[in-house]
């Protein structure tokens, strides 16, 4: 699966006491999906601000993938969001799933914007009939420590590739603490990435 006709997806195992992650629930479902001329691989990652990145890079480093699309659970929102930036600034009062509260904030811009365009893959995401915003907040949690890092460090490869990442709502099967209360089912939110997939892939066999 490695090589210029891989995509890298990846989400984030469970946190905040719940069983399972929204994001990992859709995006294990595209593990082995052929879009075209590529295939995506899948990878949960631990929701843990500087392993989760490690884990990312060696899932680059073995998979040499063309594009990459990461994902994340945000339960307070009601809609897919599309980010549109990463930014330089890690504040959540929640320590994340290793008793870390983050980091603090790098030497580098204060924000990072997406090597590919958020638009476009919000837009293929209502076409598919799932409701879908371009975000220019990532949040201060590991999804957005996650998203600032990848864009940087994929910027300064000899050959840069598409990244975008996605925020999905919660499933209605779950409970987290201050959720909407408009949720997206699991199966839509396959949807949604596969389009996702199909906007962010499209480089590797332009």
């Amino acid at each position: 699966m490695a090589g210029p006709g891989a995509v890298l997806v990846t989400a984030f195992e469970p946190f905040g006491g719940e069983t399972v992650n929204a994001s990992w629930e859709a995006a294990r479902q595209l593990d082995g999906w052929r879009c075209g001329e590529v295939v995506v691989a899948a990878r949960m990652l631990p929701c843990a601000y500087d392993v989760s990145v490690a884990e990312f890079f060696a899932s680059v480093e073995s998979l040499r993938p063309c594009a990459v699309l990461m994902t994340g659970q945000a339960a307070r929102r009601a809609t897919v969001c599309v980010e549109r930036f990463a930014r330089n600034a890690a504040h959540a009062s929640a320590p994340d799933n290793r008793g870390s509260l983050g980091p603090r904030a790098a030497d580098g811009p204060d924000a990072i914007e997406s090597t590919t365009s958020a638009l476009r893959i919000a837009w293929a995401i209502r076409q598919a009939g799932i409701p879908a915003r371009v975000s220019t907040d990532a949040g201060d949690y590991v999804c957005n420590h996650l998203y600032y890092y990848a864009l940087r460090r994929l910027a300064e490869a000899s050959q840069p590739i598409p990244a975008v990442f996605i925020h999905l709502p919660a499933t209605p099967e779950q409970t987290p603490a201050g959720a909407s209360r408009r949720r997206l089912a699991t199966p839509d939110a396959v949807l949604a990435l596969r389009a996702a997939v199909e906007v962010v892939s499209a480089p590797c066999v332009g």
